[in-house]
C-alpha cells in the first residue's frame, strides 16, 4: 500500500510540472522587488532540439530599467539556463541551490531563470519569498522554451564560454550535479 502511495505522489507531481496554457496579459511587477525581466524575445526561430555542441538559441530580454541583454551578449561567460515556474515545487526547491552557485561565482558564472507562460506579477510573489539575485525571464508565451525542447519543468542547460551548450539537465538539480556540471563548463 505505501509503495502504491509513494507511486501516485510521484505521479502527481511530475503531472504538476507539465506544461501549462499560455497566458498573454502582462503585469508589471511592483518596484524594488528582485531582477525581474518583464518582456522577452525569441531571436533564433531554429527548429529541432539544440543538442550538445550546438550555438544555444539566442533571445532577448528587457530589464525594468529598460536594458536589453541577448544571450549572446554573455559570450565568454559560461551560463546556467533554467527553465522554471513557481507552481512546479521541483523547480522552487532548486533556486537556492541556483542561487548559492552564483554568489559564489562571484561574477564568473551567468544564471538566467526563464518562466514559463506565468505573469511578471506572479514571478515577483514568488521572489518575496525565495530571494533571488539572477535574472527571472519572463516568457508568457513559451516561445523561448519551446525553441529549447522544454516539455516539462525543471530543465537546466549549460552554456559554455563559447555559446556552446555543454549539458542539458532534465529535472531537478542536486548539489553534486550542479557542482559536476559547473565544473565541466571550466
Amino acid at each position: 500500500m505505501y509503495r502504491l502511495i509513494v507511486i501516485a505522489l510521484i505521479a502527481v507531481t511530475l503531472a504538476a510540472c507539465g506544461r501549462q496554457p499560455a497566458v498573454t496579459t502582462p503585469a508589471i511587477p511592483p518596484a524594488g522587488s528582485a531582477v525581474i525581466a518583464s518582456e522577452s524575445r525569441l531571436i533564433d526561430r531554429g527548429h529541432g532540439a539544440p543538442a550538445v555542441g550546438d550555438p544555444a538559441p539566442d533571445f532577448s530580454y528587457t530589464l525594468a530599467d529598460g536594458t536589453t541583454v541577448r544571450l549572446s551578449d554573455l559570450r565568454g561567460t559560461p551560463v546556467v539556463l533554467n527553465f522554471w515556474a513557481t507552481w512546479c515545487l521541483p523547480c522552487v526547491e532548486e533556486m537556492p541551490l541556483l542561487q548559492a552557485a552564483y554568489d559564489a561565482a562571484e561574477g564568473k558564472l551567468a544564471v538566467l531563470g526563464v518562466n514559463r507562460n506565468e505573469l511578471p506579477a506572479a514571478i515577483a510573489r514568488f521572489t518575496a519569498t525565495t530571494p533571488v539575485t539572477f535574472p527571472l525571464i519572463t516568457n508568457i508565451g513559451g516561445d523561448i522554451g519551446d525553441r529549447y525542447a522544454v516539455n516539462s519543468l525543471p530543465v537546466t542547460y549549460f552554456i559554455r564560454r563559447d555559446g556552446t551548450i555543454g549539458a542539458r539537465h532534465i529535472g531537478a538539480l542536486n548539489e553534486r550535479t550542479l557542482a559536476e556540471q559547473l565544473e565541466a563548463l571550466e
